[in-house]
C-alpha cells in the first residue's frame, strides 16, 4: 500500500532518486518523442525537469547557469508504474512515481536535426536536486515521412465534465503528403 503524503524517514533528509527510462540512448528520433521515467523521495518529488545540451544556435539567454537549456517539466502519472509502487510501497506518493512528457523534436535547434543530450532532474520539497540520467538522441526530422501531432487541451490529467468542452489538437506532416481535411480546417 502506497503512502499518501508523509515522510518515509524522519531521521535524515535525502535527495530524490529514480530512473530516466526513455528514449533509449543512441536512438534516432523524429516528431513526438516520449520522455519517461520514475522518481521518488522521502517526502515528495515536486517536479522533474527535462533539459538538453546547448547548441551554437541557442540564444545566450536560453542557456542556464548549468550550461543546459530548459525543455519541459514532466507530468506525474498516477498508476503508470505499478512496478515502482510495488518495489517502494513505503515511500510517499509512490503511486505517482511515473513521470513523462512529449518532446517535439522539430523544436530542437536546426529544425530538430542533429545530436542532442537530454537530461532529467528530480527536485524535492526540501530543495534537493538529483540528475536521474542522460540520453543521447539523434534527431532526424529532415527524413521524417509520417505525420505527427499532439492533443493540447484538455491538458494531461485534467478532469473535464459535462457535454460541452473545448479541445484543441494539431498535426504536421512533411511535404509532399498531407493530412486529411477536417471540417473548417485547411491542410497545413
Amino acid at each position: 500500500m502506497c503512502l499518501g503524503f508523509g515522510v518515509y524517514n524522519t531521521g535524515a533528509e535525502t535527495a530524490p532518486f529514480g530512473v530516466f527510462d526513455t528514449p533509449p540512448s543512441g536512438s534516432t528520433v523524429s516528431g513526438n518523442v516520449p520522455v519517461t521515467g520514475w522518481a521518488l523521495d522521502d517526502i515528495e518529488v515536486t517536479k522533474v525537469v527535462i533539459k538538453r545540451s546547448s547548441h551554437p544556435d541557442d540564444p545566450p539567454g536560453a542557456i542556464g547557469p548549468d550550461g543546459l537549456v530548459f525543455v519541459w517539466n514532466a507530468y506525474f502519472v498516477k498508476g503508470a508504474r505499478p512496478d515502482v509502487e510495488a518495489a517502494y510501497p513505503n515511500y510517499p506518493l509512490c503511486n505517482r512515481a511515473g513521470w513523462g512528457c512529449m518532446v517535439l523534436t522539430n523544436f530542437l535547434p536546426n529544425s530538430g536535426n542533429g545530436t542532442f543530450t537530454l537530461y532529467a532532474f528530480a527536485h524535492d520539497a526540501n530543495g534537493h536536486k538529483t540528475e536521474l540520467g542522460q540520453k543521447v538522441i539523434h534527431a532526424d526530422n529532415a527524413n521524417r515521412t509520417k505525420p505527427f501531432g499532439a492533443i493540447d487541451t484538455p491538458g494531461l490529467g485534467q478532469i473535464i465534465s459535462g457535454t460541452t468542452f473545448t479541445h484543441f489538437a494539431w498535426a504536421l506532416t512533411p511535404p509532399p503528403p498531407n493530412t486529411p481535411n477536417t471540417p473548417n480546417t485547411p491542410n497545413t
